[in-house]
């Protein structure tokens, strides 16, 4: 035989041989891409926001993706709405109707089944950045450009104010009928005592203080968490700010609360919990290195969510306090 055929002959049997190798390895791939789109939490997940109901979790991310738990987050069931829309944080009203307000301008509503989800869109020009619902039931939302919203008819229609400045607002809580605080750029801080007619300045954060989130366990006594792990708290109902110390320098992006037990999240799967005054590291199994943004009460135990699809409930002990620790 030529050499010259030898070598194609040879050549050909190598391309076969590597075409079988290259089919069988797709394969194999397509199997675990399918196995992967059947687990209702994924890698690609990139969770924002929940909220912890009476009888379910609902946890909302970028792409349209919302996962509910109906057993305390032992098992979640999966939903990508329509058009992928970039879900940033969600709320729910005293009727039970969940609202998840999306990047790009609208307000997503379900029932308090967490099924059937509907978008009304919402006409702004402005960057949402926060939703919350009232007591009355009416839907807010803080955006750019100091730009404050609200919806008395489930997200049809919307009346605007806003404080005319270049600045974002990044969160808004309701105490009762009246009385709300919204925070956000340069140490923002209004409030309104009239049930969001007017909204009045308080006095500025420290240092023009940028909040990730501000977060008030009762009308008196709220923190706020940045970059760098800066937090500041108040007393005083926002009308004052003291810097506190924290023993990271991740970026805090959350908190929240699991019985008398406040927390803080944030970068490289920091978790910090509120002890004797002071704020300490939670020490968990397996930590996780990814961002949390998500912290849920489930029963007195603790739901983190962040990226990359990290999700899990956590054990929280009784606090060791100094106290004990002497004895």
């Amino acid at each position: 035989m030529p050499v010259r055929l030898k070598e194609m002959l040879g050549g050909l049997g190598i391309a076969v041989l590597f075409s079988l190798l290259v089919g069988c390895e797709a394969k194999l791939r397509l199997e675990a891409v399918e196995a992967a789109r059947a687990q209702p939490i994924r890698r690609t997940d990139q969770f924002q926001a929940g909220v912890a109901a009476a009888d379910r979790l609902v946890i909302v991310a970028t792409h349209g993706v919302i996962v509910t738990s109906t057993d305390q987050g032992a098992h979640w069931q999966r939903q990508q709405l329509p058009g992928w829309p970039s879900l940033i944080d969600i709320a729910q009203c005293p009727n039970g109707e969940f609202a998840a307000l999306a990047f790009e301008g609208q307000v997503w509503r379900a029932p308090a089944t967490g099924d059937a989800w509907t978008m009304q869109k919402i006409d702004t020009t402005e960057t949402p950045q926060a939703i919350t619902c009232d007591s009355r039931g009416r839907l807010w939302v803080v955006a750019s450009f100091s730009t404050i919203m609200h919806s008395g008819d489930g997200g049809k229609t919307w009346s605007s104010q806003s404080l005319d400045e270049d600045l974002f607002l990044t969160s808004i809580q309701f105490f009762d009928v009246d009385t709300a605080v919204a925070a956000g750029e340069f140490g923002t801080v209004i409030k309104t005592i009239d049930g969001g007619a007017t909204w009045a300045r308080l006095a500025p954060m420290p240092d023009e203080f940028y909040p990730e989130d501000t977060w008030f366990k009762d009308p008196m006594n709220g923190w706020s968490v940045s970059l760098r792990g800066r937090m500041i708290e108040t007393r005083d109902g926002g009308s004052t700010w003291a810097l506190r110390q924290t023993p990271t320098f991740a970026p805090l992006f959350t908190l929240g609360t699991v019985g008398d037990s406040t927390f803080a999240a944030g970068g490289d799967g920091v978790i910090l919990r509120l002890v004797d005054g002071a704020w300490r590291p939670m020490v968990y199994d397996n930590p996780f290195h990814l961002y949390l943004r998500v912290l849920l009460p489930v029963g007195n135990q603790l739901l983190v969510a962040g990226g990359s699809g990290a999700l899990r409930v956590l054990p929280v002990a009784p606090p060791v306090t100094v106290a004990a620790r002497i004895e």
